[in-house]
């Protein structure tokens, strides 16, 4: 994995001198309103050398807003994006786009069709079985981002399910809990704009990544919630971090190619 290729998440601006220190050149940030779930940069705080996450899934006041910094965005290196609103507000105004849409990027016919509709990239989906991820590369038109370390986005609501769940139980408020569940361990996390549910460990591609051509790879992207510059300089120099996620898994549920010779 060429080290001039990693890119990743920052908690705020006075990171981005500490991870240059580490090898990491590439930065994205998540921004108020328009990003849930991981630490955000106000815009104009921003600086123009990184890429903005736009992870929510939007309403009409939303869009209506969001419509309102467009000009902003021009100056970003590229937005990434789940809602597809966003490509459509986006794609004819010469901004780089990247599609990440968490449980859809599983098939070529899906990957292709945004990448020919003027996306620069797209996220590559992290429930992949490992030799899907590779087919999934080598059918691509375009390079592509390739998350190898972060928590599963297991599910995104736009209702507040902690609070209704506490409400109805008569528990206290609480946030940011870890659900103990017969199909294993979930970090819950919720705020003004829903809920989001990660998987509770890591997972850890990083040295499965060694495997994908790299002229293949436009980013190795390394989505962080809590570990500061120097725990992640230790993860990526080989400190034992996360779990091998669905690489060795069938994956079970997966949007279907589609055939029109059928």
């Amino acid at each position: 994995m060429k080290t001039l290729k990693r890119l990743i998440n920052i908690k705020c601006c006075e990171e981005i001198e500490e991870y240059k220190k580490i090898g990491i050149t590439n930065f994205l940030i998540f921004i108020p309103e328009f990003s849930i779930a991981y630490p955000t940069i106000p815009i104009e705080d921003a600086p123009d050398e990184v890429f903005v996450y736009v992870n929510r899934i939007m309403d009409t006041n939303t869009v209506t807003n969001f419509k309102k910094i467009i000009p902003q965005l021009k100056r970003f290196r590229g937005i990434i994006f789940e809602d597809l609103g966003v490509f459509h507000l986006l794609k004819d105004e010469k901004i780089p786009l990247i599609w990440a849409q968490n449980h859809f990027v599983t098939n070529k016919e899906s990957l292709n069709y945004y990448l020919e509709s003027g996306c620069l990239s797209a996220i590559i989906s992290n429930e992949l079985h490992k030799e899907e991820i590779k087919e999934m590369f080598s059918s691509s038109l375009k390079p592509l981002v390739f998350t190898v370390f972060g928590k599963n986005n297991v599910m995104y609501s736009r209702r507040k399910l902690l609070s209704n769940f506490n409400e109805h139980v008569g528990l206290d408020e609480m946030n940011d809990v870890v659900l103990e569940t017969k199909r294993g361990s979930f970090f819950a996390h919720e705020e003004e704009n829903g809920t989001l549910l990660f998987a509770h460990e890591y997972f850890n591609y990083l040295e499965f990544s060694e495997e994908i051509p790299d002229e293949k790879v436009l980013y190795y992207l390394i989505l962080n919630l809590e570990f500061s510059v120097q725990e992640i300089g230790e993860i990526l120099d080989g400190k034992e971090v996360g779990n091998r996620g669905f690489l060795e898994k069938k994956t079970v549920y997966k949007m279907a190619e589609y055939d029109d010779k059928k």
